[in-house]
């Protein structure tokens, strides 16, 4: 989610940053990275709103490949497709992530019980429960092996893909997905060889994907996600066929020189060197202090409520008497950044004086005494608890000292002492209601303000350099005022990089008991059971808290965090029960490289044949980019192999990926090698043939492939014996070739050719043998080749077809598709059970079309004469349904009795005479073919046989004639 309601502010801000995505007019992007968790999610659980709402996994796993070739289609990138799902996250974005599972987890819970409150009938089948999608589930697990599935047979299959290297950095790889991909470019931009004109293309979700990619500083970056349509209806329906999505294209090269205008005044107030850059990084650290997924927004600070220009403002006007910037690559002059906030804190005084004046007002109308409950009361901001029933010793007295100020007010008139001691007793009840304290102290605000500074420095560590601490997190629900964030330019702030999580430890850090099926059975009862010393952290019921915000799903769930120590304690002992392969889940892993590579060629099988084909023919090269740290060694023709002392970076990177591309290839064949020190490099033996020597004897050789292979020691079986040349069944040429065998020709000029061996005894001695070939006619095809467009399937596009027949295009396009007709009426359904009337000539979705009726191109579909024909025939016979289409073209689904209206017209009938006529014709038993297939029409196919047989005709004539002779 990144920063809330952030991209709806800069595309109404900046309204030129987007652009629609129209095929073949989009820049040319060198890479493409994926933040894989918005596709899984859009694909999984499209609809939360609709409890009726079921799906398999073989649909989600298709759905998702599609989505993935739809967006490699439209950004065709030149050299690096990067997919990151989700990994174990730092246990900053797991207090987030827990929140939004548990809130996640009740709303479903009461939606289905309205729902059986109303008397609707749920599904039996169990629903999808999106909590299922973080890393160590087994659902992921397979999601990981369908994913390397599609990279096989993509780059195995498509040309398109063949010259790019696939990244798929999957849920075993720690870290969430836009910080990988983040991490990998800026990995790639130190490298030596790194091109500055590289375009980037990143598609995501998340509004901080802006923040993120302007944090690289690189000049070619954009961001692609699907059309975002504000002050929609929660519960309208989201489109997920990617066909009907409409893409937008950001530019952050576009969003820079916003940036730059946006702060271009700066150019003449400041006494250092305006510099774009380090502007633009001040400007990422003003979008975190209106919160994000690491720590909570400010008191009042909302983005709704105008907070990013006051940012701004307040930055233009401080930043020339600062000497430098704020965000110093990602590292913060605290100096700087305490002046700034110290300016920017104006902002409390200026929004409780809009509450002290209403206050005031209410005073004169029911009397002193209610004032500082009044005041308490706003702090809450609606439902806190009345100040009254605080029963804390130094609410009490900060009471009783505001009772006394006030009647001094009254002597005095000392209006700014009064409106000081109400602020801050404004604040004291935030801070005594919000976080429970009951002594608001110098040394609690002291800490309050370390807190979310050290957050923002970890925040900028994290978007800069990649994670600092993986167990540093936020340890409050609630922000302090920023009046309160004060004296914080003398803080040392370090961090410990400690380790990420275990994805059973994650899972078991994130998830609310409801989805505790999700768990390994071991680990289940650490949520329910009494006994368990974790149990408090699952609370069956919880409360939520706005504060301040407008949309539930904005509200702060107030469960409590988890404490690592116990949480780790508590699991210990039952670990040992996981099964072999939990095991196999629970594990950390690096990104996996994939690049097509012909010379290999080898059988990949499909986790799920019954949905998608085994690679017969797999030319994938593999690899993990894992850190180096082994040694290469070297097996040379005597014992003991040689040992390497040195090694460059490049070598040893080069090691460990070939060592962890072989564990990975036995490990495909179900078996673990464990390390390995040793690699073998050999040939492997294709076979033998026979050799004729000088002296007229034959022997076997071996024969060896060309390619150099490499194979771990531990897998080598030594002195084993499969063959013994020795007894070779030939021993010379005449017993190899005698008179009367049949032989075939491996060589040019007649291959393939077949042959008999004849009495060769009078050049046998020179190591010959005499052979008489049959030399087939081969058929005369130039001229076929040269005239094919005679006998090919003219097609056309749908607006010529539609001119003729007098209907629309619309109805041509609709009906030479699927149309589906349910019964009942729309206002009436009856049932869910809907028929299919369309021709299915024509399939968006899986890329397929009819061969002799439509054919795809890039731009759209074409029809032949035979679907003229054919629609005709249909339009004759069914006019009432075009009509009816024609009218109501805006509906996915047409009704029966919508259809056919008449007491003395039954639409059931029409249906079922409608299919019935389909079924008969020839059309429904045509085959379909993929779009990318160059699929010869069936005119072409009876010249190319015809020529055949002539030549079997003139081959038999010769050999006759032969004969005869």
């Amino acid at each position: 989610m990144g920063v809330p309601k952030f991209y709806r502010w800069i595309s109404e801000r900046y309204p030129c940053l987007s652009e629609v995505v129209k095929e073949h007019q989009i820049p040319e992007f060198d890479n493409l990275y994926l933040d894989m968790n918005g596709i899984i999610h859009q694909c999984s659980h499209p609809n939360d709103e609709d409890v009726h709402f079921r799906i398999s996994e073989e649909k989600i796993f298709a759905d998702i490949f599609h989505y993935l070739e739809v967006l490699f289609r439209i950004i065709k990138p030149r050299k690096v497709f990067f997919m990151a799902v989700d990994g174990v996250a730092p246990r900053a974005k797991m207090n987030q992530q827990r929140g939004r599972r548990f809130r996640s987890a009740k709303e479903a819970e009461e939606k289905i019980k309205k729902a059986l409150e109303k008397g609707e009938v749920l599904p039996t089948e169990a629903r999808f429960d999106s909590n299922c999608i973080t890393p160590g589930t087994d659902f992921m697990a397979r999601l990981q092996e369908q994913l390397k599935y599609f990279v096989h047979n993509k780059l195995s299959t498509d040309k398109a893909w063949q010259g790019v290297n696939v990244y798929l950095s999957g849920h075993e790889t720690p870290g969430e997905g836009e910080h990988k991909i983040m991490e990998f470019i800026r990995s790639e931009t130190t490298k030596p060889g790194h091109s500055p004109n590289t375009r980037h293309c990143l598609y995501g979700l998340d509004a901080d994907l802006i923040m993120l990619g302007l944090t690289s500083h690189e000049p070619n970056f954009s961001l692609l996600r699907e059309e975002v349509r504000f002050g929609g209806k929660k519960s309208q329906k989201r489109i997920t066929a990617p066909e009907e999505t409409t893409f937008h294209l950001l530019h952050l090269s576009l969003m820079r020189e916003y940036i730059d205008y946006e702060f271009s005044e700066l150019r003449n107030k400041i006494s250092f060197e305006y510099d774009l850059e380090r502007i633009i990084d001040d400007w990422v650290l003003m979008g975190f202090l209106v919160g994000n997924d690491f720590i909570p927004h400010l008191p009042h600070l909302h983005i709704n409520h105008d907070a990013l220009p006051l940012l701004y403002r307040t930055y233009i006007s401080v930043l020339p008497s600062l000497g430098g910037y704020l965000n110093e690559n990602g590292h913060l002059n605290l100096a700087h950044f305490e002046k700034y906030l110290e300016k920017l804190s104006d902002f409390d005084r200026e929004h409780f004086s809009e509450v002290f004046v209403d206050l005031k007002w209410f005073e004169s109308k029911v009397g002193n005494k209610y004032l500082n409950e009044a005041a308490g009361l706003a702090a809450e901001e609606a439902g806190a608890k009345d100040m009254k029933k605080s029963k804390s010793s130094d609410d009490s007295l900060c009471l009783a000292a505001l009772d006394g100020v006030k009647d001094s007010h009254r002597e005095d008139g000392e209006d700014d002492d009064m409106f000081e001691t109400e602020f801050r007793q404004y604040k004291r009840t935030y801070y005594m209601t919000k976080m429970g304290v009951e002594v608001v102290s110098d040394e609690f605000l002291a800490n309050q303000a370390r807190c979310y500074v050290e957050g923002i420095q970890w925040i900028l560590h994290y978007y800069y350099h990649g994670v600092q601490s993986w167990s540093w997190y936020y340890p409050h629900h609630y922000a302090p005022f920023l009046s309160d964030v004060r004296n914080v330019s003398s803080l040392t702030l370090t961090f410990d990089l400690g380790k990420p999580f275990m994805p059973f430890e994650q899972l078991l850090g994130v998830l609310p008991s409801a989805s505790k099926d999700l768990l390994p059975q071991c680990y289940q009862h650490l949520m329910t059971s009494p006994g368990s010393p974790i149990v408090e952290c699952y609370p069956q019921d919880f409360k939520t808290d706005l504060n301040g915000k407008q949309q539930e799903w904005e509200a702060v769930v107030l469960i409590p965090f988890i404490d690592e120590k116990c949480l780790l304690a508590a699991m210990e002992p039952y670990t040992h029960k996981l099964a072999p392969s939990e095991k196999a889940r629970n594990r950390h892993t690096e990104c996996a490289i994939n690049c097509f590579d012909k010379e290999l060629d080898y059988a990949y099988n499909s986790p799920l044949p019954q949905l998608f084909p085994n690679i017969v023919h797999c030319h994938v090269r593999f690899s993990l980019d894992e850190p180096s740290g082994s040694q290469m060694l070297y097996l040379g023709n005597t014992p003991p192999p040689a040992k390497v002392t040195h090694l460059t970076d490049k070598e040893q990177k080069e090691w460990v990926k070939e060592v962890q591309g072989l564990s990975e290839q036995y490990a495909r064949k179900g078996t673990v090698i464990n390390e390995t020190d040793v690699v073998v490099y050999a040939q492997l033996l294709t076979g033998r043939k026979y050799v004729i020597g000088q002296n007229g004897n034959v022997h076997l050789e071996k024969q060896f492939a060309k390619q150099v292979l490499p194979y771990p020691y531990q897998t080598i079986v030594k002195d084993i014996k499969a063959f013994d040349s020795s007894l070779a069944r030939f021993k010379t040429l005449e017993e190899l070739f005698p008179p009367g065998t049949i032989v075939f020709m491996v060589a040019n000029p007649y291959y393939g050719a077949m042959g008999d061996v004849q009495d060769s005894s009078d050049v046998i001695n020179e190591g010959r043998v005499r052979v008489v070939f049959s030399v087939p006619c081969e058929p005369q095809l130039d001229a076929l080749i040269q005239n094919q467009h005679k006998y090919s399937v003219k097609y056309g596009p749908g607006y010529v077809l539609a001119s003729r027949l007098g209907i629309t295009s619309y109805l041509v396009s609709r009906f030479s598709g699927s149309i589906f007709i349910g019964r009942g009426s729309k206002k009436n359904p009856h049932g869910e059970q809907k028929a299919n009337v369309g021709l299915n000539l024509k399939f968006n979705k899986k890329n397929e079309e009819v061969p002799g009726y439509t054919k795809r191109t890039e731009k759209e579909w074409l029809y032949s004469a035979a679907v003229e024909e054919l629609l005709a025939e249909y339009l004759e016979r069914f006019s009432e349904l075009f009509d009816f289409v024609a009218r109501n073209s805006h509906d996915d689904v047409f009704y029966e009795d919508d259809i056919w209206p008449g007491e003395d017209e039954n639409g059931a009938e029409k249906v079922q005479e409608i299919q019935g006529w389909l079924k008969n014709h020839p059309v429904s038993s045509s085959s379909r073919a993929s779009c990318d297939l160059q699929i010869l029409d069936a005119g072409i196919v009876e010249k190319i046989e015809e020529e055949l047989e002539k030549s079997k005709v003139w081959l038999s004539l010769v050999n006759h004639d032969k004969n005869t002779r």
